[in-house]
């Protein structure tokens, strides 16, 4: 009997000497990234901490429905361990099962309403979920028990800036890029800001200074256009835009800034030809802008049919009745039809959409103008 119990106690030992071998084994497997060779490790070891390891190997090497499936078996074992429900609420999120993720996040800080983790990714999950007001106050809660936390802080802010709560996003940016002055977000979250309130030349420095650091964003690329545009600086804003064009070859924005820019420089021709690039790169809201700008062009070099054409297609794809006027003024001055050309006006003045304020007193006074000549003709 006590042979047969030294026999048994051996084994015992033997297999645990093995299990413990295989765990450190796949411990050192996964710390090489040699994820699949581990999980082969680990398949006879059926501890807390082995099913932990498998079922992270799984995620690692894609196999989800296993993964989520070990994750819940410990969790039928031990309801309150966190790591398996941490994991498990980031496994709901990358096979798009929000709300499952959403009542992981729940529990988790049922359980533990102290951790910063939890909130910002409980947080982040809301952003998904499109639910801004919660993740307003779980980034908030996140901050205050870590307020050292620059991404939160910089998500915060991006809602502050969605929200048009530029004073409580600039406090924010000012705090974060004390504490990390190299996270790029932050610095263009700074860049939106001053967007925002016209100040360009911040604009300019923040993205430079995110540029510098590593950002190469075809959108902060193009937002530094607007700013060089918008400070008079043409030079820089073509080049801005040319290079968002290197990325994105069928940019609508830079086609149209490209075309603005080449009217300051009086190349109008060049220009032309980029709001006909603006125009086939796409039907935007912005389509009636583009054959705005080219009638204006043509208009002003006296090519009225050219600038009709325009002025019929901006009028074709907004229905802006301030097109009207447009088209009248510019059969105006190529029409010795004046008949014609007052009804056009008159067409203009009786339409209900009308917005432009200098066009309605433009298009008065020349309804008068043309009456009054109509007056003098009736004349015996």
């Amino acid at each position: 009997m006590k042979t047969c119990y030294l026999v048994l106690l051996l084994m015992v030992i033997n297999l645990s000497t093995v299990l413990a071998q295989a765990e450190i084994e796949s411990q050192n497997l996964i710390r090489q990234y040699q994820f699949e060779k581990a999980i082969i490790s680990l398949k006879n070891c059926s501890s807390l901490a082995c099913r932990l390891d498998l079922a992270f190997c799984q995620v690692k090497v894609g196999r989800l429905k296993e993964a989520i499936e070990n994750y819940q078996a410990i969790l039928d074992q031990e309801p309150n361990n966190t790591l398996a429900m941490i994991s498990l609420a980031n496994l709901y999120e990358k096979t798009n099962k929000l709300y499952q993720a959403k009542k992981s996040y729940q529990s988790l800080l049922n359980i533990d309403s102290t951790n910063a983790f939890v909130y910002k990714s409980y947080a982040m999950l809301c952003l998904k979920l499109t639910e801004d007001s919660l993740a307003k106050i779980y980034f908030k809660k996140a901050i205050s028990i870590s307020p050292s936390d620059a991404e939160s802080i910089a998500e915060l802010g991006k809602l502050f800036v969605k929200t048009d709560s530029l004073s409580e996003a600039k406090v924010l940016i000012k705090k974060g890029l004390l504490l990390d002055s190299t996270y790029i977000a932050l610095w263009q979250l700074n860049a939106r800001v001053n967007y925002r309130e016209n100040k360009f030349k911040p604009v300019v420095s923040s993205i430079k200074k995110a540029m510098a650091l590593g950002d190469s964003s075809v959108g902060y690329q193009q937002l530094l256009g607007y700013a060089y545009f918008y400070l008079d600086s043409i030079p820089q804003t073509i080049a801005c835009f040319e290079r968002v064009l290197k990325v994105e070859m069928e940019s609508e924005p830079a086609f149209f800034y490209l075309g603005l820019c080449y009217t300051k420089l009086k190349k109008e021709d060049l220009a032309i030809q980029y709001f006909q690039q603006a125009i086939n790169a796409g039907l935007s809201d912005d389509l009636p802008k583009y054959y705005e700008r080219i009638g204006f062009i043509d208009e002003k070099n006296a090519r009225y049919n050219n600038a009709l054409e325009a002025y019929q297609k901006a009028l074709e794809y907004s229905g802006k009745a301030d097109y009207l006027y447009l088209i009248a003024r510019v059969n105006d001055w190529k029409s010795t039809d004046k008949s014609k050309v007052l009804k056009l006006y008159k067409q203009y003045m009786v339409s209900k959409n009308k917005k432009n304020n200098d066009y309605i007193s433009l298009a008065t006074e020349r309804i008068k103008e043309l009456e009054a000549v109509n007056i003098v003709k009736a004349k015996p």
